[in-house]
Order: C-alpha cells, then sequence, then structure tokens
C-alpha cells in the first residue's frame, strides 16, 4: 500500500504517471529523478482502491498528490472515474480529490456525493493568474468549480501551497474562499534553490510571518479546519 508522505493523510493513490501543467515550482516533476521515479511506478490505481475497500481501519487518503488525477484525457480514459467509483464503496475512509482541473472533477460529483466522505479540493498560489502555472486550468476557474461543489453538497477543501514570496497572499486567498472552502491546507516554498528560483530563506521567513500568522488568525475566527505543515512551521517559530 503506498503510505503517504503528506502531513494531513495517511495514503495516497497515483492515478497518472504524467502531470500536463508544467508549474514552475512544482518540486515532483521538475526533479528529474523523483520524476522518474513516479513514471517507473507500476502498481494499477484501479487495485490499490479495491484494497482499500477491504481495509476496515478508516484512513485519509489523497488522490492524488504527486501527480493530477484530472488532466484533460481523463475526460476520454476516465481512469480517475473509475477509482473514485471504487473507493465511493469504501465508507470507513475519507477520501481527498486533489487536482488543478476540479471543472473537469465536477464530472464525477455523483460519485464524490454517493461516498458521503469525499472532499473536493483543488491547489491556488494566487488569485490571479501566474505564469508559474503556465498550463493549469486558470485559478478563477478552480474557486467556481469548488463553489458549484459546495452549493451542492459536497466538503471543500484548499492547498495554500506552496506559499511564493511576492505571489502568494493566504489571506487574500482565504478572503475570497471562506463562503464555499470547508477545509485549508498551508505549506512553504521548498526546494528553491533547486528548482531556480532567486529566493533567499531571509525572504521566506520575512513573508510567512508578515502574512501566514493573519491567515491563522482570520481561519481561527472564522472557525475554520486546517492544517499547517511542518516546513511552514518552522518558519513561524
Amino acid at each position: 500500500m503506498p503510505k503517504s508522505a503528506v502531513e494531513y493523510a495517511t495514503d495516497q493513490i497515483t492515478i497518472y504517471r504524467f502531470c500536463p501543467y508544467q508549474c514552475r515550482y512544482c518540486w515532483a516533476w521538475r526533479n528529474k529523478l523523483f520524476a522518474s521515479r513516479i513514471q517507473r511506478g507500476r502498481y494499477d490505481p484501479l487495485e490499490e482502491a479495491r484494497k482499500y475497500v477491504r481495509i476496515k481501519d478508516p484512513r485519509i487518503i489523497v488522490v492524488s498528490f504527486t501527480s493530477d488525477p484530472y488532466p484533460p484525457v481523463e475526460k476520454k480514459n476516465r481512469l480517475t472515474r473509475r477509482v473514485l467509483e471504487v473507493l465511493s464503496e469504501a465508507k470507513q475512509h475519507r477520501i481527498l480529490v486533489l487536482t488543478k482541473n476540479p471543472i473537469l472533477a465536477l464530472r464525477d460529483f455523483t460519485i464524490m456525493k454517493k461516498h458521503g466522505d469525499m472532499w473536493l479540493g483543488t491547489t491556488l498560489i494566487s488569485v490571479d493568474k501566474t505564469e508559474l502555472e503556465p498550463k493549469a486550468p486558470k485559478p478563477s476557474d478552480r474557486r467556481l468549480a469548488l463553489y458549484i461543489a459546495k452549493k451542492k453538497g459536497l466538503k471543500t477543501w484548499l492547498s495554500i501551497e506552496p506559499i511564493i514570496p511576492q505571489i502568494t497572499d493566504p489571506v487574500e486567498i482565504i478572503e475570497r474562499t471562506l463562503d464555499y472552502v470547508d477545509y485549508y491546507v498551508l505549506g512553504s516554498f521548498n526546494y528553491t534553490k533547486i528548482l531556480g528560483f532567486e529566493i533567499t530563506e531571509d525572504e521566506k521567513k520575512a513573508w510567512y510571518r508578515r502574512h501566514v500568522p493573519e491567515a491563522i488568525s482570520l481561519l481561527k475566527s472564522y472557525g475554520k479546519q486546517f492544517f499547517i505543515k511542518k516546513e511552514l512551521r518552522r518558519y513561524l517559530r
């Protein structure tokens, strides 16, 4: 079973062995060694999903973290849809769907709703389009998808990660999404030098200490569930 390195989950299922969105901050696909490991993975995501149906102790499963489960080819392949259909029978687990294409994911709304604890989530580093996400769906479309999902009764969540100095204002993102997001994850920008970014540790620390505590206070004031990842917590000490 593929245990998760994601702090807020116990397990993950990687469905596709590629990602078309080419985000410049993505550590998974811009690191050749790690990208190679993802591509060499041999397990069948459908079989992994069936295993979770048989496991009785509750898990939190991300679908998926190292590649997007809704690339454009999902319209034809429907592989993610088939995985979610299997997982819809595993009601003992919480399923967190994470995609930069939640508009396409809405096609599987009925399956998610059937499960009862399957949440639709997306990633935002800005409320506006940025060159760091050259082929990803627009942030406005991602926000719209979560708004629609919430209106239809689905639980929603948002990953504000990575928080990139001068790009990501977590307070602004939260203020724009409070009405239709149930759960937030905030994370730091890691591997900056490896990824070719001229951002110093001091710059990151200053940005995080200026913006993140205000974001946390805002979330608490509205009674929102949230998770601060450990690398980000380290900068706030």
